[in-house]
């Protein structure tokens, strides 16, 4: 038995930027320049170039920029948000944190692929778009896979949808050869330390083409100030750490190597699991899967858990408890679907991805067709 295979490997990233970023650092302490340093902008404009937009704003953490991104929408209580049923908290809760008077919340379901089921958001949209003044359409790409954008692109120009996608777990995820975040009038990235691009610490990243949005979301990730002691709107202390932005413009070096050593290693788990009591994920065509998130199905989760743990194989759930079952959901909100989310909430498992595995992918796979 191998013991103890982690469902990440950060500190050997570390090990790959680890002389570069030092260096980095030391300049950076010569400089002094610790608060919207040279090193922000820098990232700025080389995550911009990665994905594809005109624009970026390094943020706090993904929440944060999750809060400014609908802020910038100017929302109140005649507006909507429609999100995944099977998203993370965060979504929901950045909602939640408007700082004027709350949007309608309406949950939608998925498809085998994880991502929001667009026949769903059709079906509410023709019985519901002339109900609100605004409708934001959130469509995250979970695990890593891409949203229908281009179903997603008909009814925004049919119905006037706002739309910011969520790409926290889809830094290198592309659609039809395009990096995701190119529909959105905003798009915003987590950099948590277990993201594809990830800090060492908190970090987060706002999208966009617009130059109004990009000028805002900077002035309220600064306390709401585009001029020092001047505060147009109530904004907060959201800044992205100089130090941070270092370790990710290093990384960003990196990560379409290691994008691509994990979808190797995800082409064989997908090719080389053949237990008939385990679901694969199903891949949409004309895709480009990141692999956040590895996940596969069982029905008796807990044994499998158990049998994985035992042979020095660590497993994660994302995400047990499906938002409409958390004790924050408020009844002003609305389940529209939800029976996928909820059949799968308790058999739903994640493996072990990363590009650190050509030691030990097979005998994850053994042990998994042993099960």
């Amino acid at each position: 038995m191998i013991d103890n295979i982690a469902f990440n490997d950060v500190p050997a990233q570390w090990e790959e930027i680890r002389e570069n970023s030092l260096r980095r650092v030391d300049e950076l302490g010569k400089r002094g320049d610790y608060i919207g340093g040279k090193a922000i902008q820098e990232f700025e404009e080389r995550f911009s170039s990665f994905v594809g937009s005109r624009y970026s704003v390094g943020i706090s953490n993904g929440t944060d920029a999750l809060k400014i991104g609908f802020q910038l929408f100017d929302l109140n209580s005649d507006d909507v948000v429609i999100v995944p049923a099977n998203t993370f908290i965060a979504d929901y809760l950045a909602i939640k944190n408007c700082p004027t008077s709350q949007p309608k919340v309406v949950l939608i379901d998925h498809y085998e692929d994880y991502t929001m089921n667009m026949e769903h958001l059709s079906e509410y949209l023709r019985e519901h778009r002339n109900s609100y003044r605004k409708v934001v359409v959130v469509p995250v790409h979970l695990y890593g896979h891409p949203c229908n954008m281009d179903l997603l692109d008909l009814m925004r120009k049919e119905y006037d949808l706002l739309i910011m996608e969520d790409c926290s777990q889809a830094h290198g995820t592309k659609y039809m050869g395009k990096h995701v975040g190119y529909l959105g009038e905003v798009s915003v990235y987590s950099l948590y330390p277990g993201k594809n691009l990830g800090a060492l610490g908190d970090a987060g990243i706002l999208t966009t083409d617009s130059e109004e949005h990009y000028n805002r979301a900077r002035s309220l990730r600064n306390y709401g100030s585009s001029r020092k002691y001047h505060y147009d709107e109530l904004g907060n202390n959201h800044r992205m750490d100089t130090i941070q932005a270092i370790f990710l413009q290093e990384k960003l070096d990196l990560l379409n190597k290691w994008t691509e050593k994990k979808r190797e290693f995800a082409e064989k788990y997908l090719s080389g699991i053949k237990n008939k009591k385990v679901k694969l994920p199903q891949i949409s065509d004309d895709v480009y899967h990141s692999y956040h998130i590895f996940c596969i199905r069982v029905d008796d989760r807990d044994s499998f858990m158990d049998y994985m743990n035992k042979n020095g194989i660590t497993t994660i759930i994302h995400y047990p408890i499906p938002i409409h079952d958390t004790a924050i959901f408020e009844g002003s909100d609305e389940v529209y679907t939800s029976s996928l989310t909820d059949a799968c909430k308790d058999q739903i498992v994640s493996l072990p991805i990363h590009p650190y595995m050509d030691n030990y992918i097979q005998y994850i796979i053994d042990k998994i067709n042993s099960w």
